[in-house]
C-alpha cells in the first residue's frame, strides 16, 4: 500500500518505535518487534519518519548493530537510537556508544532507569539526545538534568507507562517545566487529562510525539494528539519540529 499523501508542512515523526529481537521470550518487549508492522501502519497514517529503538536485550552491542541494519534497510524513513545497560555495561559504555554513534550511524540513546555519570559523560561527548524511561519514578532524573544541562533528555511516557502512576506524570511535567533540557514523550499516556495538563503547563515546545509501537498502535497514539485543542503550529511542534530540532542534521 502506498503512503498516504501529506501536505509538505504536515510532516509527522514518531519518536518512539521499537524494532529487533530479544532473547528472553517472555514479553513483547523482550521477544520481537517487527519493523514491517510499524512501517505498514505508518504508511496508512501518513507518518513520514520514525526513531527506532532496540527492545530489551542481554547484549546491547548486538542489539545496536541490529538496529543499524534495520535503519539501513529504510534510510528515508528511519533513524536509530542505541541502548546500553548502565549496570551490566559499566566500564565500557563509551566503547559501546562510540561504535553506535560512529560506525553504526545511530543518533541517540534509549535508557531504562537512571543514567550514571558514565552514561551522561558519553552522551555529552557524542552530543546526542537521550530518551529515558524512568520506570514510573522520574523525580531522580533531576540530578542528571542539573549536572548535565548540555544533554537533551526526553522522558518517555510522561514518566509512567501506561499512566500507572499519576504522581510520576506530575513529576515529569515539573521536570520539563524546571529544566530547559528536559522534554516529555507522549507514548502510552492513557489518562488523557495528563496530556492536556502537559500542554497547559509547558506549551507545545516541550512535548514530543511517540507511540511505543508496535506494541502500542501508532494510530491510537496519534489520535490522542488530534484530540488536543492545538493550533496547527503547536501540533506541528509536537509531531515533528521538537524532535527534528533535537536531532538536527542527524535526522537526515
Amino acid at each position: 500500500m502506498g503512503r498516504a499523501q501529506e501536505r509538505p508542512d504536515a510532516v509527522i515523526i514518531d519518536s518512539h518505535v521499537h524494532a529487533g529481537h530479544g532473547e528472553a521470550l517472555q514479553h513483547p518487549w523482550d521477544t520481537l518487534a517487527d519493523i514491517e508492522v510499524s512501517l505498514r501502519r505508518m504508511d496508512k497514517l501518513g507518518i513520514d519518519k520514525a526513531v527506532v529503538l532496540p527492545i530489551n536485550s542481554s547484549d546491547y552491542r548486538r542489539a545496536n548493530r541490529e538496529t543499524s541494519e534495520i535503519v539501513a534497510g529504510h534510510p528515508d524513513r528511519l533513524v536509530g537510537y542505541a541502548k546500553v545497560d548502565q549496570a551490566r555495561d559499566a566500564g565500557r559504555v563509551d566503547e559501546i556508544l562510540t561504535e553506535a554513534f560512529g560506525r553504526l550511524g545511530l543518533v541517540g540513546l534509549k535508557l531504562h532507569g537512571y543514567p550514571t555519570r558514565e552514561v551522561m559523560d558519553a552522551v555529552l561527548k557524542h552530543d546526542v539526545p537521550m530518551l529515558v524511561d524512568p520506570l514510573n519514578e522520574p523525580a531522580p532524573l533531576q540530578y542528571a538534568a542539573e549536572q548535565y544541562p548540555g544533554v537533551h533528555m526526553v522522558i518517555a511516557h510522561f514518566g509512567s507507562f501506561p499512566s500507572h502512576n499519576h504522581h510520576a506524570h506530575q513529576q515529569a511535567i515539573w521536570l520539563a517545566k524546571t529544566f530547559p533540557n528536559v522534554y516529555l514523550d507522549t507514548s502510552s499516556v492513557t489518562h488523557f487529562e495528563w496530556l492536556e495538563a502537559g500542554v497547559k503547563e509547558l506549551g507545545p515546545e516541550k512535548i514530543i510525539f511517540g507511540s511505543d509501537g508496535p506494541v502500542l498502535h501508532c494510530g491510537v497514539e496519534l489520535a490522542k494528539i488530534g484530540f488536543l485543542k492545538l493550533s496547527k503550529k503547536a501540533r506541528d511542534r509536537i509531531l515533528c519540529r521538537n524532535i527534528a530540532q533535537l536531532l538536527g542534521k542527524k535526522l537526515a
